[in-house]
């Protein structure tokens, strides 16, 4: 009887050192994503092959570009490898990303409907505006000239968004808009941004201008492209890295270390050099409304 009251304590205690070992090894540390990636070894980021300059293929295959190399720099300051996917648009955007990527850093603006079910690092890592582009031969030369016509965007983004007339799903600022959206138009979205003026450039003829950001213009007209700004900027962005809202693991830490290292990175004046080597010179990492 003896024997087996000692039996019994000495299993009892087994199974309670087992839980504190489970427990210690495995319990906070496999629900939340910044340990996960940090175990892993590798964060798995999002991002556009065609989205020049800020992510693109290069003649070799490899992924290049601003929000490449943003990417590249916040996997070096956590320790890890960063690993690039590349879903649809409106399926990033739209969250729930059933834990197959870790983390967007995609030109994303924040906005009210984003803000929903993405968690966004805070602060933004560069701004820019919105930016009409017309076929150079389509007399399309003035905002005005813009009202009645059909006018190409991304899918999902914000530019439809404000075309469209869905301010409250933009979720911007007052002082971020500069003009109002024209009248009387068609939308007509596309996969991306740079599929509009590539679709210009192959002939197509049911839409003659788009909306984008201004940097994709300017690279478009860079690379030679036959368009051409129309009037100035219509409203101006604030993009920040994202972070699915409705992960598994517990994303809280993950936003606020990649929050503190693109912090850093503004004070190290990491992105202001990114920005002027990837846009011609000019530096976007200014918050406007400072």
């Amino acid at each position: 009887m003896k024997t087996q009251r000692i039996s019994r304590f000495l299993l009892v205690v087994v199974m309670m050192v087992t839980a504190v070992l489970l427990a210690a090894c495995g319990g906070s540390d496999e629900e939340d994503l910044l340990a996960d990636v940090l175990e892993r070894g590798v964060i798995r980021v999002s991002t556009d092959p065609n989205y020049a300059p800020q992510s693109f293929l290069d003649e070799n295959g490899e992924f290049v570009g601003f929000d490449i190399d943003v990417a590249r720099e916040i996997a070096r300051r956590l320790g890890v490898e960063v690993e690039f996917v590349t879903p649809d648009w409106d399926v990033i955007t739209a969250g729930n990303w059933g834990s197959q990527w870790d983390l967007s850093v995609g030109s994303m603006t924040v906005t009210t409907a984003r803000d929903e079910v993405l968690d966004f690092a805070s602060p933004a890592y560069y701004y820019t505006p919105a930016q009409f582009a017309a076929a150079n031969n389509s007399g399309i030369d003035s905002l005005d000239a813009i009202n009645g016509q059909a006018v190409c965007v991304g899918s999902a983004t914000t530019y439809e968004s404000w075309l469209n007339g869905d301010l409250a799903a933009l979720g911007l600022p007052d002082s971020s808009y500069f003009a109002t959206a024209p009248t009387g138009i068609t939308v007509i979205p596309l996969a991306t941004d740079n599929e509009c003026f590539q679709a210009i450039q192959a002939g197509r003829t049911d839409f003659q201008v788009f909306l984008t950001s201004n940097t994709v213009v300017e690279a478009a007209i860079a690379g030679g492209v036959p368009i051409q700004k129309v009037g100035d900027p219509v409203f101006s962005e604030n993009l920040a890295a994202a972070v699915d809202g409705n992960s598994s693991l517990d994303s809280s830490s993950l936003v606020a270390r990649v929050g503190e290292i693109i912090q850093e990175m503004h004070d190290d004046g990491t992105l202001s050099a990114l920005s002027m080597q990837w846009f011609d010179g000019v530096d976007l990492t200014q918050d406007p409304s400072q």
